[in-house]
């Protein structure tokens, strides 16, 4: 009787211990369950962004090329008005050639008196000598290649961030296979951030991690687009950017300013 109680009591200690794990199991996989559907909505939220954001990107450029087009044509006209316009004079009608009379031979004139030996010689010397070239003002070269990279980055750090964006992306056209190319996307990115455009500068430090993840600015677009959602409010979206930096680049130069910052956010 007391082997049966006690099988009784060891089978239910049994259950009840398998009943804990079940549910701890349970509660760990509604966890995980949680944060991937917030990293999903979080990606969502982004990706909608970036659509919207593309989209009115696309709009300004197009405005910005009809205005080019407009004033160009503005320019073309005005430089046609301020031409002068040719007058053209009618043909004058053929006179009437009327046969004369021989007219009576010219006179022979007298042979000039010959100029003095001192102007003879100041003449021949003037002639002799060869007049001296125009100065030719010298020209500056126009930056290209590596030159427009530098031009261009030491503008931005400069706070002009428009003239070095524009530098920027002129060497990107010049210069597409270039080594330095994820640094000017990067520069660009950080003009777009000096101008407070910061849901363009997070797309621009975003094609530097898509294209370039291995790349050292990797880790300091990861920084800045956390730092850029810290400026729109979006706490979320900031924290996640910074565990990603930690998480694939935890030696890099940005790492402590990151973890500082994710202590700041509470994450």
């Amino acid at each position: 009787m007391r082997k049966a109680v006690a099988a009784i009591a060891l089978l239910a200690l049994t259950l009840s211990g398998c009943a804990g794990k079940m549910d701890a199991q349970r509660g760990l996989s509604e966890e995980w369950r949680l944060r991937s559907l917030e990293e999903n909505f979080l990606n969502f939220k982004e990706n909608q962004r970036e659509m919207e954001e593309r989209g009115r990107d696309s709009q300004r450029k197009l405005l910005e090329r009809v205005r080019a087009l407009e004033e160009s044509v503005s320019r073309l006209q005005e430089q046609s008005a301020s031409m002068p316009q040719k007058r053209v004079e009618p043909l004058a009608s053929a006179p009437v050639l009327v046969p004369k009379s021989p007219a009576p031979a010219p006179a022979v004139p007298a042979a000039p008196k010959p100029a003095p030996v001192v102007a003879q010689a100041l003449a021949a010397a003037a002639a002799a000598e060869p007049a001296a070239p125009p100065k030719a003002t010298p020209q500056k070269a126009p930056a290209t290649g590596k030159g427009l990279y530098d031009q261009g980055m030491t503008l931005v750090r400069a706070e002009k961030s428009e003239e070095g964006r524009t530098l920027l992306t002129e060497f990107l056209e010049t210069d597409p296979g270039s080594a330095l190319v994820p640094n000017a996307i990067y520069w660009i990115g950080e003009s777009r951030f000096i101008d407070k455009d910061y849901a363009q500068a997070i797309l621009t430090f975003k094609d530097v991690t898509r294209r370039f993840p291995k790349h050292h600015k990797a880790a300091a677009a990861l920084l800045k687009i956390a730092m850029c959602y810290q400026q729109l409010g979006e706490k979320d979206n900031a924290t996640l950017y910074l565990r990603a930096l930690l998480r694939d680049h935890p030696k890099s130069e940005p790492a402590p300013a990151a973890r500082k910052m994710l202590a700041e956010l509470g994450g």
